[in-house]
């Protein structure tokens, strides 16, 4: 046993020399992504090729560090490390702070020491409300800066404060047309309702067909069954025996978001609403639209008609596609003449009541239920680059910082 136990000790001593030569864990830090086209976040510290690129990561986002060589910072990014070059991210230096607000009605005791224990700690009282700065959090004490000195506030009568996101809709997707990637994302593979966006996955599939048939117009007289649509539906004012055009249908459906125009054009195309919905679904499928399923060509609430974000984003490269359905989907307003007994000139207004103001956004198409709450996807060109905008379920304002927050970008 003697040369087992000699052979054991000199593995000790060699173990116990080099022991010191190994690398302590590198102390973790915040980077921030300095460049205004995003940073790519890639599985290998390495440019030589695109199949390394993970996601991009949009301008300003951090991520926490682990280590940095020749060029390469390693970050935590989920459950993997990924790495991120220094050619478009940067340390964050200083200390971080983050803000706190006074949620005591009565007020918040500032204190030169982490303890209740005596009132001669209490250095002053902060209003409800107050907002102070903190650097630290420990055993339910928060230190704060207070002027030039180090104070102490208790967590039992303050909170963190949140800064409000810059993208508060529930799903994003933020993209270049045409790409498969995204520039922002956020729940963008959660299951959402579409409610109106669905009319454009209609469209593509309605306009195909008429396109393909040359009877985009060629007028037909509509019918109650063509134009019945469930009580509460946004409708484009459609009568049983007005003589309209495919061309006319797609206009009140895309700009007044009517729901009789969108079953008008699926019983035109496919015969029945059931059979054009069957249309739906397998060009979906074809789109590459695997977590989604529609049940009517509206959007119109079924608990058995959703969608992604993800998914949107292909639906909407393809729309782009069509430069009719987009001219459509810009337009602010439209005149149908509409023929037959109830002869009359039908006005229809778009729905996205930013489409006038903002010059960058070219296109656009809405969407509301109270289940889905609002959604949106917008078509918008800054300089030569065009991009879509998947919001989905947000109130208005929700939306609307969302789109800002973009614009900015």
């Amino acid at each position: 046993m003697k040369p087992f136990f000699r052979m054991s000790l000199i593995l000790l001593i060699l173990f116990t020399l080099f022991l010191p030569a190994l690398p302590a864990q590198a102390a973790s830090y915040q980077v921030v992504v300095t460049s205004k086209s995003g940073g790519n976040i890639r599985s290998k510290p390495s440019t030589s090729s695109s199949a390394t690129i993970v996601r991009l990561a949009a301008y300003q986002s951090k991520f926490t560090a682990v280590s940095y060589s020749n060029g390469w910072y390693k970050i935590k990014d989920g459950g993997t490390y990924r790495y991120l070059s220094n050619q478009v991210a940067k340390k964050v230096t200083g200390p971080s702070t983050y803000a706190l607000v006074v949620t005591s009605k009565s007020g918040a005791n500032i204190r030169s020491k982490p303890s209740t224990s005596s009132s001669k700690t209490i250095v002053r009282r902060a209003a409800y409300k107050s907002v102070l700065q903190a650097v630290s959090y420990s055993k339910g004490w928060y230190k704060i800066k207070d002027g030039g000195k180090t104070r102490y506030v208790s967590n039992q009568v303050v909170r963190k404060k949140t800064a409000a996101s810059k993208y508060p809709v529930a799903s994003l997707r933020y993209f270049q047309l045409g790409s498969t990637s995204y520039i922002t994302t956020k729940q963008s593979n959660v299951r959402r309702y579409p409610a109106s966006t669905t009319k454009l996955l209609t469209a593509i599939v309605g306009y195909e067909v008429a396109a393909r048939n040359g009877t985009l117009d060629q007028p037909f007289t509509l019918t109650y069954s063509m134009i019945s649509v469930p009580y509460g539906s946004s409708v484009a004012s459609l009568r049983s025996g007005d003589r309209v055009t495919m061309r006319q249908l797609l206009n009140g459906m895309l700009i007044r978001s009517g729901n009789d125009a969108a079953k008008a054009i699926a019983v035109r195309t496919a015969g029945s609403e059931s059979k054009f919905v069957s249309l739906m679904n397998s060009r979906a499928q074809a789109l590459g639209m695997t977590a989604s399923h529609f049940s009517n060509p509206h959007g119109f609430h079924e608990w058995n008609h959703y969608t992604t974000a993800a998914d949107m984003q292909k639906l909407a490269n393809t729309y782009a596609n069509y430069s009719y359905l987009i001219t459509v989907s810009g337009r602010k307003s439209y005149k149908a003449s509409i023929k037959g007994p109830y002869a009359r000139t039908l006005k229809w207004y778009h729905t996205d009541k930013t489409l006038p103001k903002e010059p960058r956004i070219y296109a656009s198409k809405t969407g509301y239920t109270p289940e889905a709450n609002n959604t949106r996807v917008f078509f918008l060109k800054k300089g030569n680059i065009r991009y879509g905008l998947v919001t989905l379920k947000g109130t208005p304002t929700q939306t609307e910082t969302t789109l800002r927050s973009v614009l900015k970008q």
